[in-house]
């Protein structure tokens, strides 16, 4: 597997290892506050379908897994 570089001028720079280990922890904290907020979204809205009286619904919404 060739590392990437980038070319700085007529020299080729490599890529620091910490920057792309960097790189995949922030991808992952994204992801997990994606799924976060998805979650809680997903929750507050079966929330609001039970209060108003739509039960079937609401527990569909929690229990589907076909999300």
């Amino acid at each position: 597997m060739q590392e990437s570089m980038e070319v700085v001028g007529n020299t080729p720079v490599e890529t620091p290892k910490f920057i792309k280990t960097l790189g995949k922890y922030a991808v992952a904290f994204a992801m997990g506050v994606w799924a976060f907020g998805e979650s809680a979204g997903r929750a507050r809205a079966a929330a609001e379908l039970h209060r108003q009286g739509f039960y079937k619904e609401a527990k569909a919404l929690m229990l589907d897994d076909n999300r």
